[in-house]
């Protein structure tokens, strides 16, 4: 079962995780992709590839970063990484390790939601599909200042249709939502 990350961070400041990342002793090639990175840990092993020439994330040292992003000028995304390696230890035990470091140093910060505790006060200020997820979510500076600020966050796969009913709800509440 791959492992997920998630995050809460300003999508215009330069990303947190990425630096992260990049500060590692071991090289990563990154490929940007539509919502974040792509990132490939080549010294842990080759790329797996499926029948029709994509790559087997679930087979191959790579990792995926989705970045922060701005929708409807109110509402940010909320980031994740992805260690889609299945299973991950026992292919990559250093890649496991990556994953290790970074759940260590993700959890440093304030967990803003979570679903194994009765209590989160910013869960408000999460919509769609933010809270329908296992794992927790992490604030880095700029995340919880925004939530301070009363920033909605929705997740990064809720399509047009779920924004559409989302902004119209934050119009009874007084947010200035944007069309699509």
């Amino acid at each position: 079962m791959s492992v997920t990350h998630r995050f809460i961070a300003d999508p215009a400041e330069p990303s947190e995780v990425m630096a992260w990342f990049r500060s590692l002793n071991t090289p990563v090639t990154e490929v940007p992709t539509e919502y974040g990175y792509a990132l490939h840990f080549r010294d842990f092993g080759p790329l797996s590839y499926l029948s029709d020439g994509g790559i087997d994330a679930d087979a191959s040292p790579v990792v995926t970063v989705v970045l922060p992003q701005t929708r409807r000028d109110a509402l940010w995304t909320i980031g994740e990484v992805h260690f889609r390696a299945t299973p991950l230890r026992k292919q990559f035990p250093l890649l496991h390790k990556v994953n290790s470091n970074f759940s260590k140093w993700l959890s440093v910060l304030e967990c803003v939601y979570s679903n194994q505790r009765p209590e989160n006060p910013y869960s408000y200020y999460l919509e769609g599909s933010a809270k329908n997820r296992d794992e927790a979510i992490f604030a880095f500076h700029s995340g919880l200042e925004a939530l301070k600020r009363e920033r909605y966050f929705v997740g990064h796969m809720d399509n047009q249709y779920r924004l559409d009913t989302i902004c119209k709800m934050l119009r009874l509440r007084g947010v200035d939502c944007a069309e699509a």
